[in-house]
C-alpha cells in the first residue's frame, strides 16, 4: 500500500463553505472498489461479480420429462385413440437420478418420472392418464408428436451464455443459478471492513448509567447499522477519548484489518479536535465545512492508503453525513454502480425553515395520497434530535437560497426507508 505524504488541510469559514456536490466529489473520486476475491456462495451473497460468469455446460445438461407417464416414439403412437390405442411393450423404467434401464426401440416404451432423463430411442411423452398397463404391455390413448412433455438440453440455458454480467449484485436468484452452473465460488468485490470509533470524553456505553454531563454512545451504533444495511461488515472499536495519541494508536491497531474507518466527533474548529490532532503528521486527512445543515463539519482522507471518514458529532448529522457520503462510498467500495438512494417529489404538510447559505436535509415521513407523495416533517431541526430520524423515512431536500419552504410547496426527498419498513 502506497504511503501519502502527510497533508491536512482545515477549510475555514474565511475560505466559505463548499457545495455538498463538490464534497460528495472529493470522497467519491478518492473511492475505488475493493480488489475481488473468489468466495463461496454463502458469503458472495450480496457481493458484486467482477467478472462476467459464462456457462460452461447447458442447463439442464441432460433431456428429461414434464411428465410421469411413458417414453416412446411419437411415430409408434401418431394415430393412437381413446378408440383404436397404440399397444407397446414396456421395456424398462426411467427413474430420477439414474440412467434409463432401457433404451426405446420400434413398438416399445419405457416408464418415466417427471424429471427423469429422456431414454435414448424416445423422442416424446404420454402422461400416464392416457396409459393403460397390462402386465409387460401399455396401451396409449393419444397421438403425442415429437417433443411433447420433453425438457430439452439447454433449455434453461445454453452453454457459452453469460449467466450472471461484471458488475451486477448477487441476490437469492443468482446464486441459485451459479450453484447450478456449476460456480460455488465467484469472483466478487468483498464486503469493506469498516472500523467504527466514537470520540469523546463525555461519552459511555449504553450499558452503562451516566453521571451527570455524561451521554450514552448512539453514534456507534446508528454506524453500525447505517453499514450493516449497506452491506458492510462493521466492526465497533469503542469510545476514544478527547487523546490524540490514544486515536491514533487505535486506528493503527486496527489498520490491518480494516478497509476503511469511520470516527465521529472532533472535526469541527475547537482545540479539543482529537482527530485533527491525531493525524496532522499522518496520513492525508481534509477537514472542511459543508454547506449543509445538519452535518457541517467534515473530515475524509487516507490513513495509510484506507479512506477515514471524520463525522460530525451529533447524531442526527451522523446519520445525515453518513447518507450523503459514507453510504455511497461503502457501495463504491463494493464494486456497485448505483449508489444513489431513490428519490421522489413530494408536497411539504407544513413549513421547514434553515439556515438560508446551506443545503437543508429535513428530516420527514413521507406517505402516498389521491394527489401524490406527502412529506411530513417529524420535529424539530435540532442536529441533536435522533428522534426525528427514527420516526423518519426521508430527508426532504431544501436548496440554497430558500429560507423558509412553505406548506405546500413542492420539494425533492430523497428515501432511505421503503414503505415495508
Amino acid at each position: 500500500m502506497a504511503h501519502h505524504p502527510p497533508r491536512v488541510h482545515d477549510h475555514d469559514s474565511a475560505e466559505g463553505l463548499i457545495p455538498v456536490e463538490d464534497a460528495r466529489a472529493r470522497v467519491l473520486g478518492a473511492i475505488s472498489p475493493l480488489a475481488p476475491l473468489q468466495l463461496p456462495l454463502t458469503e458472495a451473497h450480496g457481493c458484486v461479480v467482477a467478472e462476467d460468469v459464462v456457462a460452461t455446460e447447458s442447463l439442464p445438461a441432460f433431456a428429461s420429462s414434464a411428465m410421469d407417464g411413458f417414453a416412446v416414439r411419437s411415430s409408434d403412437v401418431a394415430e393412437a385413440t381413446p378408440e383404436r390405442p397404440a399397444e407397446l411393450k414396456i421395456v424398462g423404467q426411467a427413474m430420477i437420478g439414474y440412467r434409463p434401464e432401457a433404451t426405446v426401440g420400434g413398438g416399445e416404451a419405457v416408464a418415466i418420472a417427471t424429471g427423469a432423463p429422456i431414454p435414448a430411442g424416445a423422442d416424446t411423452i404420454v402422461p400416464i392418464e392416457n396409459a393403460e398397463v397390462h402386465g409387460e404391455l401399455v396401451r396409449l390413448f393419444e397421438a403425442a408428436a415429437a417433443g411433447r412433455h420433453v425438457r430439452p438440453v439447454g433449455e434453461d440455458v445454453a452453454e457459452g451464455t453469460v449467466l450472471v454480467e461484471r458488475g451486477k449484485r448477487l441476490g437469492a436468484p443468482e446464486l441459485g443459478l451459479l450453484a447450478n452452473a456449476g460456480f460455488p465460488t465467484p469472483l466478487v468485490h468483498p464486503r469493506p471492513r469498516v472500523v467504527v470509533l466514537s470520540t469523546g470524553d463525555e461519552l459511555i456505553p449504553p450499558t452503562e448509567t451516566p453521571e451527570y454531563g455524561q451521554i450514552r454512545d448512539s453514534n456507534a451504533y446508528t454506524i453500525f447499522g447505517a453499514l450493516r444495511e449497506a452491506g458492510a461488515m462493521p466492526v465497533l472499536a469503542g469510545i476514544v477519548k478527547d487523546d490524540a495519541d490514544s486515536l491514533k494508536q487505535t486506528v493503527l491497531d486496527y489498520l490491518i484489518q480494516a478497509d476503511a474507518f469511520i470516527s465521529s466527533g472532533g472535526v469541527s474548529v475547537g482545540e479539543r479536535d482529537v482527530v485533527k490532532a491525531a493525524f496532522f503528521k499522518r496520513g492525508d486527512i481534509d477537514f472542511y465545512k459543508v454547506a449543509m445543515q445538519p452535518g457541517m463539519p467534515q473530515g475524509f482522507g487516507q490513513i495509510e492508503g484506507k479512506p477515514y471518514f471524520g463525522l460530525p458529532g451529533n447524531p442526527v448529522s451522523v446519520f445525515v453525513s453518513f447518507e450523503l457520503f459514507v453510504r455511497p462510498a461503502m457501495l463504491t467500495m463494493m464494486g456497485r454502480t448505483h449508489i444513489d438512494r431513490p428519490e421522489v417529489t413530494a408536497t411539504l404538510a407544513a413549513d421547514v425553515s434553515g439556515p438560508k447559505g446551506k443545503m437543508q436535509y429535513a428530516r420527514v415521513v413521507i406517505e402516498r395520497s389521491d394527489a401524490g407523495w406527502v412529506a411530513t416533517p417529524t420535529g424539530g431541526r435540532g442536529s441533536n434530535l435522533i428522534s426525528t430520524v427514527a420516526r423518519a423515512n426521508g430527508l426532504a431536500m431544501i436548496p440554497p437560497g430558500t429560507e423558509t419552504a412553505p406548506a405546500g410547496s413542492r420539494v425533492q426527498v430523497k428515501v432511505f426507508r421503503t414503505g415495508e419498513d
